[in-house]
């Protein structure tokens, strides 16, 4: 069966808040092997409800609503869906004692708005609210010409309260439509354009099971393998077998699964073969430092980094020559180069980092524009220095978290 989202509330629409909602559900739903092809959201208008609750009937078979249930005027989520059956709304006594309990556990008397929350479409079946007031309603209706059976799920819009009654109720009761299950792999890529990505797999991305498809994400791409099966070790299996084949061509570019990070991922190269790193940091402004420290342990690999911006403290600090400031400029390799032998060298450390270049919006040339970063690195048997040219037109934080992305790949590459 396939299932549809629909979110109601104009503060969505608006941008007021983000709709988590739609996640979490949808992740919910590839867990239980139940496909979702559509998200809308929809505004607090009868009329607009109506019309995307019937697009959403005629092409899905389990539509689950957010949004709505409240106690206010706005909160017209239950009416428009009793409308929409031409159904009557009936009070239910259980549902209206559990609204009354909650206010009671506060010492507060229920205010008579909140009797409305106690009400639902005639046919329906309650999802209790086990840690809020607004309680769901599940309605089951047979589709006599097709011969299905279509399910409407409702659930709050305040996403702990939605989590809770998926947990208790809705989970336990969709596991009856579930034909198996789905699961996704993502493989991580550094230094390696999406689109370049995708042309060394777009035979892959025709396949119907497992699925393949490239994500872009801030200075990184993922591969995106997603299996359906009866079971866990299926899935697995067939997952293995195209990530073999893809690994097979972008190997030089991978660096990680899932939720791995590049810090992380350089963190335990670092512990596993005992090395420290000193980093020297003028356009990324201690990025890097802080992301490297962000992962718990990383006290045993660093132990001095810093945050060289103006040029007198990239002479002071780490013993530049000034004329190489001088004659080459700030942003160049030869700047770089030193500041890595001068983090490395002040700082007692196997490795030095050195990174500088022009962050924007302003203080670009022709010759050196915005997004032009050098990245050199050291230890005690070589030296390297790679350019990167981040895309100018790109806010500042972007190219800043952009330059950190290329200084922990190149780091973990220098590593290996």
């Amino acid at each position: 069966m396939n299932a549809e989202i629909l979110c109601i509330g104009s503060e969505l629409l608006l941008g007021e808040i983000v709709n988590t909602n739609a996640s979490f559900i949808s992740k919910k739903l590839m867990e239980l092997g139940i496909n979702c092809f559509y998200q809308t959201a929809v505004g607090d208008n009868p009329e607009r409800i109506h019309n995307v609750l019937e697009a959403a009937l005629n092409r899905s078979d389990i539509i689950l609503v957010t949004g709505g249930l409240g106690p206010t005027d706005d909160d017209i989520t239950v009416k428009s869906i009793a409308d929409y059956f031409n159904e009557e709304l009936v009070l239910d006594k259980d549902s209206l004692n559990n609204i009354k309990n909650f206010f009671s556990a506060i010492n507060k008397e229920m205010p008579p708005i909140n009797e409305k929350q106690a009400y639902r479409p005639k046919g329906s079946v309650v999802i209790p609210n086990p840690i809020g007031t607004a309680p769901g309603f599940i309605r089951e209706i047979d589709d006599k010409e097709s011969k299905t059976k279509k399910v409407i799920l409702t659930f709050p819009g305040v996403p702990k309260e939605l989590y809770a009654m998926w947990e208790e109720t809705a989970e336990k009761y969709l596991k009856k439509y579930s034909t198996g299950i789905i699961l996704t792999r993502s493989i991580k890529y550094a230094d390696i354009p999406e689109a370049v990505l995708a042309e060394k797999v777009k035979d892959l991305m025709k396949k119907q099971n497992p699925t393949v498809a490239p994500l872009a994400g801030t200075g990184e791409v993922r591969l995106r393998i997603a299996a359906k099966a009866k079971n866990i070790t299926e899935a697995n299996k067939l997952i293995d077998k195209t990530e073999k084949e893809i690994l097979s061509r972008t190997k030089e570019y991978f660096y990680g699964y899932d939720n791995e990070t590049l810090e992380q991922i350089v963190g335990e190269l670092l512990i596993e073969k005992d090395l420290t790193v000193a980093i020297a940091e003028s356009c990324t402004g201690g990025l890097v430092s802080s992301r490297l420290t962000d992962i718990s342990g990383s006290s045993a690999y660093i132990k001095m980094n810093y945050v060289t911006y103006a040029n007198e403290a990239k002479i002071k600090f780490l013993g530049i020559n000034e004329n190489i400031i001088k004659n080459y400029g700030v942003v160049s390799e030869r700047t770089a180069i030193n500041m890595a032998i001068g983090a490395r060298s002040f700082s007692s450390c196997d490795i030095g980092i050195g990174i500088t270049g022009i962050a924007g919006p302003t203080g670009g040339t022709e010759e050196k524009p915005v997004g032009l970063v050098y990245i050199g690195l050291c230890d005690k048997y070589r030296m390297e220095v790679h350019e990167v040219r981040i895309p100018g037109h790109l806010p500042r934080t972007a190219i800043k978290y952009r330059a950190s992305q290329y200084a922990l790949n190149y780091l973990r590459l220098f590593i290996c």
